[in-house]
């Protein structure tokens, strides 16, 4: 006979289903709230499909809108809205860590390694004094954002640029992509209309890097006083691979898009403004532009893509494989092609175990694109391809940066785009994890010789 102890623990729920159930929920919810006729500027009920579509963008922090957020939604529904950012930028352990630090709830050992899991951490000490760090730099870092936009916008806007500049804030330091800037004339225009203004391309910018670097990296060099050689070396590979891939695609742009349509009327230091911000939109997830995607030369768009695909740190509110699986698979190459059994770099070696998992996330990342691409290309027939492989990438890694087909799309293609965002928000080496079995060890097979190559 079964205990009740036997019973709850053959029914217990691991701690990455937790955080799973939780997203799933809260996303629920909020497809209720948004789907409401006070939610809604025509006072109708929302279909389903948009209102889950909505919901799912918004815990995922993507920003692909089937409508023009700022003429769709009214106050209440634009405040549901800002509110699902910012749980899916902290994430459903964070919040729910930071709700039980204010009520004195105790937190479980079942309760840290949900959390550990969650922020990926290599092991569970200080786990609750992180979410509680967590907490202090987003809205510390969020309201001197939203402080710094406030005269941009008020000036231009009047009284509403205090809550367009919150939004804004909040919108780009969980690197989401929503605006409420849109009007009539311009709808889906994001940042186009300010793509002259410095001020507010610079604090929206270093907003959203500050997001995209991941919050153990600003813990770190917080404690380090700003010493780079006391740095962990995590901190240090997420700074010189991120910088690196802004300052790569900053020229790039400049050079591929200096005399496209999509920089016309723009002088030489507006164009490299602007180069600036889309390397740095894609390469943190943020969603905001500055320039009609859809006018960005061949050589711009697949590079976009590119940097999009690897996206913004671990532990980040960005989303795409991360910039450290990025490095470690790039490293993991070299070493393969020089015939080394072990990764090395700047004196420290990487263990194979890593380097597999970085394998893993690039092909499955690859994969979840290439499936979805497939059926919605089969479903709905978008010409071109590219216009759908861009948005599906931009899902994938939860950025965005549209080509303007997601109004256009079927229902059956927004569920697609739906899940493949979700997987991308959660990371695909965590959905195979929740559905593999664990690697005990312990059992060694025979080595089998394949010619590679």
């Amino acid at each position: 006979m079964k205990t009740g102890k036997h019973i709850r623990k053959r029914f217990s729920l691991r701690p990455m289903m937790v955080v799973v159930l939780g997203f799933l929920v809260v996303m629920f919810v909020g497809a209720f709230l948004l789907a409401l006729p006070v939610s809604n500027t025509d006072g109708q009920w929302m279909r389903f499909t948009h209102a889950a579509f909505w919901a799912m963008n918004g815990v995922c922090g993507t920003g692909l809108v089937v409508q023009p957020t700022a003429l769709c939604f009214t106050g209440f529904g634009q405040a549901v809205l800002l509110i699902l950012i910012q749980f899916g930028g902290l994430g459903f352990m964070t919040m729910a860590t930071f709700v039980f630090i204010i009520i004195r709830k105790k937190i479980t050992l079942k309760d840290r390694i949900a959390i550990q899991e969650a922020l990926g951490q290599d092991q569970i000490k200080g786990v609750v004094r992180l979410v509680r760090n967590i907490m202090i730099m987003t809205f510390v870092i969020e309201i001197a954002s939203a402080a710094l936009l406030t005269p941009f916008f008020c000036v231009r806007n009047g009284a509403i640029g205090v809550w367009q500049a919150l939004f804004t804030s909040v919108s780009a330091f969980c690197n989401a992509g929503f605006d409420i800037l849109g009007t009539p004339d311009n709808p889906y225009g994001s940042l186009a209309a300010y793509n002259t203004n410095v001020g507010i391309i610079l604090i929206v910018a270093l907003t959203a890097i500050l997001g995209s670097f991941g919050f153990p990296v600003i813990d770190d060099i917080l404690k380090s006083k700003f010493k780079f050689k006391r740095y962990r070396f995590h901190t240090k590979m997420v700074l010189i691979v991120s910088l690196s891939i802004m300052t790569f695609g900053t020229f790039y742009f400049l050079a591929s898009e200096f005399n496209s349509p999509a920089m016309n009327g723009l002088n030489g230091g507006q164009k490299l403004l602007n180069s600036m911000f889309q390397a740095v939109t894609a390469s943190s997830t943020a969603g905001y532009s500055t320039l009609d995607q859809t006018l960005l030369s061949p050589a711009g768009m697949i590079m976009s893509a590119v940097i999009m695909f690897i996206g913004s740190s671990p532990c980040s509110t960005g989303g795409g494989i991360k910039t450290t699986t990025f490095a470690v698979f790039v490293l993991m190459g070299l070493s393969g092609l020089r015939g080394k059994e072990e990764i090395v770099v700047n004196k420290r070696s990487i263990s194979f175990k890593t380097g597999m998992r970085a394998v893993a996330v690039v092909m499955l990342g690859s994969l979840l694109i290439i499936a979805g691409v497939s059926i919605i290309s089969a479903t709905d027939g978008i010409s071109p391809v590219g216009y759908v492989i861009y948005d599906t990438v931009s899902a994938f890694t939860t950025t965005g940066l549209s080509m303007g087909i997601v109004p256009t799309l079927s229902d059956g293609a927004l569920y697609v785009l739906g899940i493949v965002m979700f997987i991308g928000r959660l990371g695909p080496l965590s959905i195979g994890m929740l559905i593999g079995k664990p690697d005990r060890g312990g059992l060694k097979f025979p080595t089998a010789n394949v010619m590679i190559g």
